[in-house]
């Protein structure tokens, strides 16, 4: 399993992008854009992002915010303000799991 830094880099490549051209469309807290260094942290699974930077990043990256919230460790924030547990969310991926298994039946 790749780590969201690992996964950043991958997908910034796959997509033929230079990391200033990732940054240019992401915006940290104060409104201005990302700096390269940050990315190259965030590469580097050295920083974790905000939950705004993430979703930024998820729409550079052309990718569902809900695979880097993930990748991160993190619940995306419509799901813990609607009060979403960890035991839900450990229900659904087990049946997510369960589905996935039986597909893949002859």
């Amino acid at each position: 399993m790749k780590t969201l830094g690992q996964f950043l880099v991958d997908r910034r490549k796959e997509l033929g992008l230079s990391g200033r051209e990732v940054v240019a469309g992401v915006r940290n807290a104060g409104g201005k854009p990302i700096s390269i260094p940050y990315l190259v942290d965030l590469e580097h699974d050295r920083r974790k992002p905000s939950d705004e930077v993430l979703e930024q990043l998820a729409k550079a990256l052309k990718v569902d915010a809900d695979l880097l919230y993930y990748l991160s460790g993190r619940m995306p924030r419509d799901l813990t303000a609607r009060g979403v547990k960890e035991e839900e969310v450990t229900a659904a991926w087990k049946a997510f799991r369960r589905e996935v298994k039986r597909e893949k039946k002859p």
